[in-house]
């Protein structure tokens, strides 16, 4: 049921059943008292709630974190001989997503409690874990590996999600009281929403609810104790969202692709027996003549695990699935019976029965842009890829610095209107990236011999009304036959009589991988190349699309200036070029005097305001005129940004007194020639000549002057010529006016 906004009045509280109930834990660190009032409330404590109240900190933005667990969650560190965290799912940050960690200063910490790569650079196919390996791939030999490596100056992780969750905690634990992060995160755990209403005036009240599965027995709906008032209502309750079914927001894509028993268990001895066979890992492919599934190593040294295996409803039962005794059985069976895996050391914490969906939602908002959609709440992919939170981390990123910005008054709320078309249409192209991801990792048993279509036919052919008369522990009963008949006449799992055929499948198998037809690991177009070109994103104009370029099975990554795509990433050099050399400089006041900075950090550094805290838009300027360096701040003060800098002068002075500077800040001229002197800045130059290939390829070599405009989120907002036509494009996209001095 959809929900109605009137404006003048408060409405009637809409009831709202109990959130899902996430599996995760959240560790508990809030103060007892919790304001009534706050900017933004977050319902949902997840790693994408977490993360955006963190970005909303960064800006100086309250906000109050609603989940519904109350427990605290365990928290695995380095050296810990016994870690146990809560069930994990998510396990891989793309690039993009540690960009953007690396703008929290949480990069480095992700990388230190990860494992080495040498651990999960590889995909294995196995009969069992221990027994005979039929193939691997390594993601990190190629080309592809390299080429992303040098397209930032953040790497992708591996890190189990409960311990990403745990550096959030830690992190916004500090949250109003360091610098970096001004703005107060409050947690109200034990809590859920109940309904939400929207004033007159546009705020929105929730009330709350104790969580009747912690202070209650029985069903009875609990009695509403609190009520929060906010300027914006996130909704980062997970795929089940109540929030988006009370909005009337539906999802489009395909639904039940496939249903999985996933299983967290620990076993620290099989890493040692791994370790002999030389066969680290990050995903392990058992096709034993006793179960077939994936077993994950969140963390090999640790003995972190979670195996995932299909099952097929209806005949085979969640709650029959999920037995540990069943789960254990399959794990050993996938260990290898024979080799260790009966009397090996282990120990299951829990199991989920889930089902896989391909789904994203109409909208990520609702009309009045009130109430906005993060992670799972929006979107649900297949894990194939590991898309999921990566995208609710990049949800999290556009639309924080948009509510910041409106929140401090710096831009009309017009701008909230971007986050739909730009945040679906890049889901979208995930959630079907993800669909064929799935559709490419069925390509491995379908060599083998096992088609992975034939148990949903079975399945299928036992609830047609023919087979009406045979109970239904029968049809279970037969299934489960059949399935276990199928995998034992596999040529590959088979007695030596079945040799010629064995080697015939393994031929197709090698074929498939070595033609980089499985499962990737690595995706750069989809990881830092997708761009923001739908109607109504929040920038100006445009260029077409190169020619994809596929190598290694996957769509590379084509770094260039145009609206809509990230920054691209380029090494600065601190030090005047080399003589006879021409060179681009780009002068900035935060520029190490020893170390490379990278383009992304200068727009990401200096996109916010050191003593307002609001999300500011960065300017690089390009000039293959001297005569442009020294008069590019008297442009700027035509325009009304005055830098400080003296007549004649080379350099800008970041100390800008009027509002308008602080908010459009001019922080990068670059131009091609000899340093005459920036006294009052860094210079660093582009000595790799990376950054005039940019400009020349998107068209600015040959006019005499080009501004690239980058937004907050580190997004290419807008290209052109002179600094008079950038500010322009600034006040157009902000859709308000600061006065200038």
């Amino acid at each position: 049921m959809a929900s109605t906004i009137r404006a003048g009045r408060l409405l009637r509280p809409l009831h709202i059943s109990p959130f899902f109930r996430k599996s995760a834990n959240f560790s508990t660190f809030h103060s007892p008292n919790h304001p009534e009032s706050v900017d933004v409330a977050i319902i949902g404590g997840g790693t994408v709630g977490k993360c955006l109240s963190v970005m909303l900190a960064r800006f100086g933005v309250d906000s109050i974190v609603i989940e519904q667990n109350s427990h605290k969650s365990q928290k695995g560190q380095p050296g810990d001989p016994n870690p146990v965290t809560a069930h994990p799912r998510a396990h891989v940050l793309h690039t993009r997503s540690m960009e953007i960690m690396r703008e929290l200063g949480l990069d480095e910490r992700i990388h230190r409690m990860a494992p080495p790569l040498s651990q999960w650079r590889h995909f294995r196919y196995l009969e069992t874990m221990l027994g005979t390996e039929l193939g691997s791939v390594d993601f990190f030999k190629g080309q592809t590996a390299r080429w992303l490596r040098m397209a930032s100056p953040a790497a992708l992780s591996h890190l189990s999600q409960p311990l990403l969750d745990s550096i959030l905690d830690d992190l916004t634990e500090r949250s109003g009281k360091c610098e970096n992060f001004p703005g107060k995160v409050h947690y109200l755990q034990g809590y859920q929403g109940e309904s939400f209403g929207i004033h007159g005036d546009g705020h929105v009240s929730v009330a709350l609810a104790k969580n009747p599965g912690i202070t209650e027995a029985g069903g009875e709906s609990p009695e509403i104790s609190r009520r929060v008032t906010c300027q914006f209502l996130i909704a980062a309750d997970g795929a089940n969202s109540r929030i988006r079914r009370t909005l009337g927001v539906e999802l489009e894509g395909k639904e039940s692709l496939q249903h999985f028993v996933s299983v967290h268990f620990t076993c620290r001895e099989l890493w040692s027996r791994l370790r002999e066979l030389r066969r680290p890992g990050m995903l392990h492919f058992v096709f034993s003549q006793d179960a077939i599934g994936v077993l994950v190593a969140h963390n090999l040294q640790r003995g972190e695990w979670v195996a995932q295996f299909p099952f097929y409803p209806p005949h085979q039962k969640p709650e029959d699935m999920t037995k540990p005794a069943l789960c254990e059985h399959m794990i050993r069976s996938c260990i290898g019976l024979d080799y260790g895996g009966r009397g090996m050391k282990l120990k299951i914490h829990s199991a989920d029965a889930w089902r896989m969906n391909g789904l994203v939602a109409t909208e990520f908002t609702d009309k009045k842009r009130k109430v906005f959609l993060v992670g799972d709440s929006a979107h649900q992919f297949p894990p194939s890829g590991g898309f999921g939170l990566n995208a609710g981390i990049q949800d999290a990123h556009n639309i924080a610095w948009k509510l910041a910005s409106v929140i401090h008054g710096t831009a009309s709320k017009d701008i909230l209107s971007s986050y739909t078309p730009e945040r679906r249409k890049v889901c979208r192209e995930l959630r079907d990236l993800s669909i064929d991801n799935f559709h490419r990792g069925l390509l491995v048993p379908e060599a083998l011999g096992l088609p992975p279509n034939i148990p949903n036919l079975i399945s299928e052919a036992l609830e047609s009304k023919a087979v009406n008369f045979i109970p239904e522990s029968a049809r279970r009963t037969l299934l489960e036959t059949m399935l276990g008949v199928g995998r034992r006449l596999n040529p590959v799992l088979s007695p030596p009589v079945m040799s010629f055929f064995k080697a015939e499948s393994l031929k197709k198998l090698h074929e498939v991988l070595e033609k980089h037809r499985s499962l990737p690991l690595l995706f750069p177009h989809h990881d830092l190349g997708l761009e923001y070109t739908a109607p109504g994103s929040l920038t100006r104009g445009g260029r077409p699309k190169p020619r994809p370029r596929y190598v290694e099975g996957v769509q590379q990554y084509q770094p260039r200036l145009c609206p809509g795509a990230r920054f691209p990433h380029f090494w600065l050099t601190p030090g005047p070029p080399p003589k006879r050399t021409p060179a681009s400089a780009l002068a900035v006041s935060h520029a190490s005097p020893h170390a490379p900075i990278s383009s992304v950090d200068v727009a990401s550094t200096l996109s916010i305001s050191t003593k307002t805290r609001t999300p500011r838009w960065v300017l690089f300027h390009d000039s293959d005129s001297e005569e442009t360096k020294f008069t590019l701040p008297k442009c700027l003060a035509e325009v009304g940004i005055h830098t400080g800098a003296q007549a004649g002068g080379a350099g800008l002075n970041n100390d800008f007194s009027d509002r308008k500077s602080d908010l459009f800040r001019t922080v990068a001229a670059l131009f091609v020639g000899k340093d005459h002197g920036t006294r009052k800045l860094r210079v660093v130059w582009d000595a790799e000549g990376s950054w005039r290939a940019l400009v020349k390829e998107a068209g600015g070599a040959d006019v005499g002057e080009f501004c690239v405009l980058v937004r907050p989120d580190g997004i290419v907002a807008w290209c052109g010529g002179a600094v008079s036509d950038a500010v322009k494009a600034y006040d157009q996209l902000v859709g308000t006016k600061s006065t200038r001095s």
